[in-house]
């Protein structure tokens, strides 16, 4: 299957097209994604964890940045991954392009699909819906760290900013504020800017990758159409890994 996806940031496209390609920097902007090892200039082997209730699930793959064009602002990456326990299979093959707008900056990504198993059956609408809310939810975190400082992407636990924010926080809240649910219509595409920058959603408050909600970002568009919430997993680790927003996480370290 294939579609595509937008997404824009008010940012300078140097600046855009730099971070994405900072593993360190930007996997985090994917809740449940964790980068584990690097295996090439260009290639790393990926694990995104997904849940929905006390159900979790994790697929592991591989990314990899196959053409790239910094003069142009253009890439293709490649990514497969399998399900950690069981048959499901993913393949795709994105590409991704930048652009200048007078607001900002705009990103286009064109995803070729391929899926196997139980994700499969999903559909191209399901799937479609599902890229679009993961990629809405990554451009929000994107323009966070656009404007961060990097003290802040840093996020030193024994920074004095950090005890000031743990103490002002209420007693029991271990985790950052999740991103409101309520994502923009489909073919919306207001800029993400400061004012909108949430912090990553369902991140640990000292950085580390947390299991991707998936029912938070994707119940809204899908849930009347599965009952089974396993599938509801497959659907989202799968667009996860291999439908864009993970791809963003395969750049060459700086």
């Amino acid at each position: 299957m294939k579609f595509d996806n937008t997404f824009a940031v008010q940012a300078p496209i140097e600046e855009v097209w730099r971070t994405l390609m900072d593993v360190q920097r930007v996997a985090p902007c994917m809740p449940g994604a964790e980068v584990l090892e690097q295996v090439g200039d260009d290639a790393y082997k990926v694990a995104v964890k997904v849940k929905v209730g006390p159900i979790s699930m994790t697929y592991r793959g591989q990314v990899e940045i196959v053409e790239r064009d910094d003069a142009a602002w253009r890439a293709t990456m490649r990514g497969k991954a399998k399900e950690a326990r069981g048959q499901g299979t993913a393949d795709a093959r994105i590409h991704m392009s930048l652009g200048e707008q007078p607001d900002g900056t705009h990103a286009n990504i064109e995803t070729e699909m391929q899926l196997s198993g139980r994700a499969a059956a999903m559909g191209r609408g399901v799937i479609e819906d599902v890229a679009e809310r993961l990629i809405e939810s990554f451009a929000a975190n994107l323009a966070e760290i656009l404007v961060a400082t990097p003290a802040d992407v840093a996020g030193s636990a024994g920074s004095e900013g950090a005890a000031v924010a743990e103490e002002a926080a209420p007693v029991g809240e271990g985790t950052a504020p999740v991103r409101d649910s309520g994502f923009a219509a489909a073919g919306g595409e207001a800029p993400v800017g400061p004012a909108a920058a949430p912090v990553s959603q369902g991140a640990a408050a000292d950085g580390k990758p947390s299991a991707l909600p998936a029912g938070e970002i994707a119940a809204s568009v899908i849930a009347g159409r599965l009952s089974n919430p396993r599938m509801l997993l497959i659907a989202t680790a799968a667009v996860a890994l291999t439908g864009g927003a993970i791809g963003y996480a395969i750049g060459r370290a700086t």
